[in-house]
């Protein structure tokens, strides 16, 4: 919704610095951008991932010199693992995008992205082409730069292999290649690209090699008006990053950053002599500011809140909105009225208000998920819109003019406003969905071929109605299932939710199937619903997929008297699927492992990177060993550098600074022992069993390993050594250990048949000896 609405006022208003609070919507209820103010030198980051940025010299660029800077990440960290919840992939990109944002909210600095989709780990700049065509992340590179038209251009990475991941040598490839093509109209034309532009200056980040560096700058310079450095600034812009475990501290007192020239277009001293990064820039034209110095004497100034009457609103519905303008200045504002019969004059501390009407003409949904990806691109174009300026383009708008003709844009997000007992003042924004959005629990399950299949189906329908609805859910089964009902009748209230469940049961034979479940209301069909991911830090969003379930049937054999305790780890699918497939199972909480009575399990299974995510875990692993010495079997899923720590494992085992992994995820698999228990029972584990995996085969696969560990499988990616370490069993007391690098994490949720059979295989069995 964008409104215009012409207000003439006695002062100028300014924006100020403001930071982001733990929320749900962005940090300032209104925001006043001034139009033809002067021209500001503009610094452009290019890096690969989220976190990949360095947030000390951005805050210092951004707060610092009050330099328009910007940030463009080549994807949105989708391929990554989570710690805070289970979202992976899309969802988890969803995530990472809005950290990126709440971090720029707080250092100032704007955000792109490109179309890249993090497709995981990538070794070379080779294998990460295979994934992503470069011209295509170039040209989105050259977009972004056109657009943004910055005089300085940063890279995090050299663009060489010492950059370690294939992302990384890419982004800081493409970023090269754009800076030295972006006034190219032949290769990139103006009707495709935007207006040609020259870059002046293009810098590498040299945190990673300070012998290299051509200059240093002090980012942990105090900032009196801001009451913090730009480090602290830059920590808590860093600590945004949460599901990737970023938090940081703030340190005060002199920090040095470091940078190396790599090229000037401009006369400059020697790159090795230069004292500034812009050395040979017109300061004169181009506004640089000391942040550390007091702004001129700030006018009065002006706030703007749009509340809607609801939260939802159905598609094509019409919603009300309260718009209110404050003048929280000192003297008096004129206003022009318009189309709106706005007062003659608004006084110091008095407000107008009105309303107006919003139509929701479109789905309330991440502008990059809503069409279906190309390979591991996403579909729609990069256009040169900022993503935070896209989210801003959303808000209700004002346009203020002054006294003097300087024209501002006053805009404020359209919320739904309430206050909530404990949390206090909550702001949500407005959504438009569909006017049901049903959908299912879970989009991929996973059950035994010809087995009894017995599931409760839940569908959650939440209502963007403003009026009481009746709906009915009508399920469509795969021959072989049926349900306890053919269809469900509710009544929702106004913006209400409401959960369904069927059950469902039967067998199937080993191959996919689908259920689809539909929503029926007021004349139509609705088959499509959203998953709401909500964090305090960052804002909420929502995920669209069909109201579809695929089942993945598989020719899964149970060891038998299962009785499993599963140890959650981080972004951990893998219970729920063991569940589906029929496997008895208790979630133990790592706080629980003391007063648990361990001895009535014939496993525990430890979810990926739970040791890294839990210290409790850690301090309470020797009750965990103890079982294993008394006869247990305990299977831990991959960690990280903590697995070298003593204690942890029962045998030592080493990993490289940059642990070894295969990403190729259709590399072959050597059986280097055949007749090992763990591939021949309950399952007979073949070659077929690894088809069809997903995003990688193993990952932080030890290097060496004792010799009291048995290992059954070796593995590679392209041109490197065989590595034994994808699963190594070691019998410890009466019991069995067995650790396992290989990536089951990810094929048991992505319903990969041959994942569920080896998982099974580790269960239970013979004993390892």
């Amino acid at each position: 919704m964008k409104r215009s609405v012409t207000l003439a006022v006695l002062c100028a208003a300014v924006v100020l610095p403001h930071f982001a609070r733990a929320q749900g919507m962005p940090a300032s209820s209104a925001s006043i951008r001034v139009q033809n103010a002067p021209e500001r030198m503009r610094v452009l980051w290019i890096a690969a991932h989220p976190d990949d940025e360095d947030t000390q010299l951005i805050a210092w660029l951004a707060r610092g010199r009050r330099v328009e800077t910007a940030y463009l990440s080549l994807t949105r960290g989708d391929g990554g693992q989570n710690l805070i919840g289970n979202e992976l992939g899309e969802a988890l990109g969803v995530i990472r995008t809005e950290e990126l944002l709440a971090a720029r909210r707080i250092d100032g600095a704007h955000q792109y992205f490109a179309r890249g989709y993090d497709f995981g780990f990538s070794k070379s700049a080779d294998e990460t082409r295979q994934h992503w065509p470069q011209d295509s992340l170039l040209n989105d590179v050259v977009t972004v730069m056109r657009a943004f038209k910055p005089h300085i251009v940063i890279t995090t990475f050299s663009g060489t292999p010492r950059d370690g991941h294939g992302h990384h040598q890419v982004s800081a490839i493409v970023a090269r290649q754009a800076y030295d093509m972006a006034a190219d109209t032949t290769r990139f034309p103006v009707k495709d690209f935007g207006a040609p532009w020259i870059p002046l200056k293009f810098y590498r980040l040299a945190r990673f090699s300070p012998q290299d560096r051509t200059i240093a700058i002090n980012v942990g310079e105090y900032d009196p008006n801001l009451g913090l450095s730009y480090q602290e600034i830059a920590a808590d812009s860093r600590s945004q990053h949460k599901s990737q475990g970023e938090g940081t501290l703030r340190r005060k007192g002199v920090v040095w950053d470091y940078l190396t020239r790599e090229d000037s277009r401009v006369p400059a001293p020697p790159a090795k002599e230069e004292k500034s990064i812009f050395a040979g820039l017109d300061t004169t034209r181009l506004l640089v500011q000391d942040g550390r110095v007091a702004p001129p004497e700030i006018p009065p100034s002006l706030a703007l809140e749009a509340v809607a009457d609801r939260q939802a609103l159905a598609l094509g519905d019409t919603a009300k909105i309260t718009m209110t303008l404050y003048n929280r200045g000192r003297v008096p504002v004129r206003i022009e009225s318009g189309e709106i019969h706005f007062p003659p004059s608004l006084l110091p501390d008095s407000s107008y208000q009105w309303t107006q009407a919003f139509v929701g003409g479109e789905i309330t949904q991440p502008w990059w998920l809503a069409q279906p990806r190309n390979g591991d691109l996403f579909t729609p174009r990069i256009n040169g819109v900022s993503e935070d300026e896209k989210e801003r383009q959303k808000w209700a708008h004002v346009t203020v003019t002054t006294a003097q003709g300087t024209m501002s844009d006053v805009a404020a997000p359209i919320v739904f406003h309430y206050v909530d007992r404990v949390r206090g003042d909550v702001q949500r924004p407005l959504i438009v969905a569909p006017g049901i959005s049903i959908t299912l629990d879970q989009a991929v399950t996973m059950a035994r071929a010809n087995g009894p299949f017995n599931q409760l189906l839940k569908a959650t329908l939440r209502s963007a109605f403003h009026d009481p609805t009746s709906v009915t859910v009508n399920l469509s089964l795969p021959r072989g299932l049926s349900a306890d009902s053919a269809a469900r009748t509710v009544l929702i209230a106004p913006g209400a939710t409401r959960v369904v469940i069927f059950k469902v049961k039967g067998s199937l034979p080993r191959g996919t199937h689908q259920i689809t479940a539909a929503a029926n209301a007021k004349g139509q069909s609705f088959q499509t619903g959203y998953i709401p991911i909500e964090y305090p830090h960052i804002n909420p969003q929502r995920i669209y997929r069909p109201s579809t379930l695929t089942i993945n049937t598989a020719d899964v054999v149970l060891p038998a008297r299962l009785n499993v305790a599963y140890v959650p780890g981080v972004g951990d699918n893998v219970a729920p699927v063991l569940q589906q497939l029929g496997v008895p199972l208790t979630i133990v909480d790592a706080d629980d492992i003391p007063q648990t009575d361990l001895s009535r399990f014939t496993t525990i299974v430890v979810g990926p990177r739970a040791y890294q995510a839990s210290q409790t875990l850690q301090d309470n692993n020797e009750y965990l060993l103890q079982y294993v010495r008394n006869g247990g079997r305990l299977v831990v899923q991959y960690g990280q550098a903590e697995m070298q720590r003593p204690g942890v494992m029962p045998y030592p085992i080493t990993l490289q600074q940059r642990a070894e992994r295969v990403t190729d995820e259709n590399a072959p698999v050597t059986f280097t022992d055949p007749q090992s228990p763990l591939l021949n029972a309950p399952n007979k584990i073949t070659q077929s069993d690894f088809n069809g995996w997903v995003q990688e085969r193993a990952s932080y696969m030890p290097s060496t390993f004792d010799s009291h560990y048995r290992s059954m499988l070796a593995m590679n990616d392209p041109g490197e050594q065989p590595n034994r370490a994808a699963i190594l069993a070691a019998p410890y007391g009466r019991g069995t250990y067995i650790y396992v690098p290989l990536a089951l994490f990810r094929q048991l949720p992505a319903g990969v048949p041959g994942g569920a059979r080896i998982f099974a295989n580790l269960l239970g069995g013979n004993t390892i000896r």
